[in-house]
């Protein structure tokens, strides 16, 4: 199990890539800095040390610099990161209250009734960070070799092997219920407050699978206590390249990666909008970012984008996933 000093010493092995800038508070240059501007917060809605909480902290060390401006990246986690979510789409619209968007986000309204921000009208889409390929893993120990494995075990006894997510409509949940339903099998879903806890009981073999990030599961198949059987991706990723993508493995339509994107408050002005997505575009394309990235298993865009493409993927990703919900009949916990 990846302590928390393997989360640290991960982090902080990225961050020298960059310059060895504070992985947390990340002050800027002082002759820079305007005090009447304020600093910065990058709010995540996980907790420290996973897939977004790393990307913000990469990336408010740019920022830093880039703006002159210090950047403070604030963990809200809960309710598969819509509690965050929430709070960021009431903050000011001046351009210093930004947000980590996920997949999740995008649902929320066939999740969440009590929330009322709408991903479309609150927020002002800014750019799209990154994305990252998931990984499909069981214990080392245990039988499971392949996805044919997995769907002969799972037509043998339905509803009995069971896979972990990161909680109720996470990534993990739904990338689930989308290989169910394209492998036509049945698995008993086990949701989890977070990855470390899931992970803990699929090493264990107390659960059969997990699907996770790549970000998430290379501690632990580099100590060789989980085994991947498949990544959910267009193509096979560097950092596994013997593991096959579920294509190669027979299931169509389930290679969909997590995407990352940044946001602000709707109503920031649009001058503001135009620079913050100046200095994303600037930070994907650096070559020393674009290392920092591969080594955590990101992918970043290798061509500027706008704030209307990244807008567009998130009115796409919500009529898919609603659908999916409501297909799949998905209730909160």
């Amino acid at each position: 199990m990846e302590t928390a000093i393997d989360i640290r010493k991960r982090q902080l092995a990225a961050f020298s890539l960059l310059g060895g800038l504070l992985p947390v508070n990340v002050l800027a240059d002082d002759s820079n800095a305007s005090d009447s501007q304020g600093p910065i917060t990058l709010v995540v809605g996980y907790p420290p040390g996973g897939a977004t909480d790393t990307l913000a902290r990469l990336l408010a060390t740019h920022f830093a610099r880039q703006l002159g401006q210090n950047v403070v990246v604030e963990n809200r986690p809960g309710a598969a990161s819509n509690i965050a979510a929430d709070a960021v789409s009431r903050a000011a619209p001046d351009g210093r209250t930004l947000y980590i968007g996920t997949r999740s986000n995008t649902i929320h309204k066939a999740m969440y009734s009590h929330f009322d921000f709408d991903m479309s009208s609150d927020f002002a889409a800014i750019a799209l960070l990154a994305r990252m390929p998931n990984v499909m893993v069981t214990s080392a120990q245990g039988p499971i070799a392949s996805i044919g494995d997995v769907i002969a075990l799972a037509k043998a006894h339905p509803g009995i092997l069971t896979y972990a997510s990161t909680g109720v409509a996470s990534d993990t949940h739904l990338l689930g219920e989308l290989f169910q339903r394209e492998s036509r099998t049945k698995l008993l879903h086990v949701p989890y407050r977070g990855g470390a806890a899931a992970m803990v009981d699929v090493v264990g073999g107390r659960i059969d699978l997990l699907i996770f990030s790549l970000a998430g599961a290379l501690p632990y198949l580099k100590k060789g206590s989980v085994r991947a059987i498949a990544v959910m991706a267009q193509q096979r990723v560097p950092l596994l390249p013997d593991v096959p993508t579920m294509e190669e493995s027979g299931i169509l339509g389930v290679d969909l990666e997590t995407w990352f994107g940044l946001l602000a408050p709707s109503g920031t002005s649009p001058a503001r909008i135009s620079e913050l997505n100046e200095h994303a575009n600037h930070v994907l394309l650096h070559r020393r970012f674009q290392s920092a990235f591969m080594t955590q298993g990101y992918v970043a865009p290798l061509t500027p984008n706008t704030p209307g493409t990244f807008a567009n993927l998130i009115a796409e990703e919500a009529e898919r996933w609603t659908s999916l919900i409501r297909e799949r009949g998905i209730k909160p916990a």
